[in-house]
């Protein structure tokens, strides 16, 4: 199992939280395998580590590929991912299983306290054993 960090905002926690979003979109390939750990750092103005998700498939598919698939678990307007995806070849999908709300989430402050010069991700960060992320995530 791989862990990694990504970048989420509000509202779309917020779906994810409430169960109707089940996919999450980016605009380049991802190769996480199926069972690794996904930490969500929803963005600011909430700024912290307050979910992980396990990962049940990544799937990389042109942007109408994926609309016609996945449309209805990504919670997004066909605007919004007209948007999100002009100019792409390529979307990639990641099916969000187990979700697992932490007690107390951890803030960006924080997150920099254990690993100084910390920035959220754009894309995916990989969290590996060495990084002082890792031991605060997981104690």
């Amino acid at each position: 199992m791989n862990d990694a960090i990504i970048s989420i905002k509000p509202k779309h926690v917020e779906n994810i939280l409430s169960g109707e979003k089940k996919v999450e979109l980016r605009t380049r390939k991802i190769n996480l395998p199926v069972g690794s750990r996904l930490w969500v750092y929803t963005t600011l103005p909430v700024g912290k580590i307050n979910l992980h998700v396990e990962i049940s498939f990544v799937v990389s598919l042109s942007p109408k590929e994926m609309w016609d698939e996945y449309k209805d678990q990504i919670c997004i307007t066909k605007k919004e991912f007209d948007d999100y995806t002009r100019g792409k070849c390529i979307v990639s999908a990641i099916g969000l299983n187990k979700i697992n709300i932490l007690d107390r989430g951890i803030c960006l402050q924080k997150l920099r306290e254990y690993e100084k010069g910390f920035q959220p991700p754009q894309f995916i960060s990989m969290l590996y054993p060495e990084r002082a992320l890792y031991s605060a995530l997981y104690n």
